[in-house]
């Protein structure tokens, strides 16, 4: 299944087989579920500073971040 072109020899056929079969199996590569280049909220580090930044005072008392109350304006030009 080797080729031979001005004197130099290819198994381009025999490698172009053996690719099919190949990706027929789909190897699956040997790398860790997470490793070091993983997202931090895959691996379980949290940012402590930006946790307690969204939570304001719900820190530690609450599941829910604190969301301040609606302001409420009032028009300047009913004032008496």
């Amino acid at each position: 299944m080797d080729v031979e072109i001005d004197g130099s020899r290819a198994f381009h056929c025999l490698n172009e087989e053996l690719r099919r079969q190949v990706d027929k199996v789909a190897p699956v590569l040997n790398t860790p579920p997470i490793d070091a280049r993983s997202p931090d909220p895959q691996t379980g580090v949290i940012n402590l500073p930006g946790v307690r930044e969204q939570y304001g005072k719900n820190f530690g008392v609450s599941a829910f971040p604190y969301r301040p109350p609606t302001p409420t304006f009032t028009s300047p030009l009913l004032a008496k």
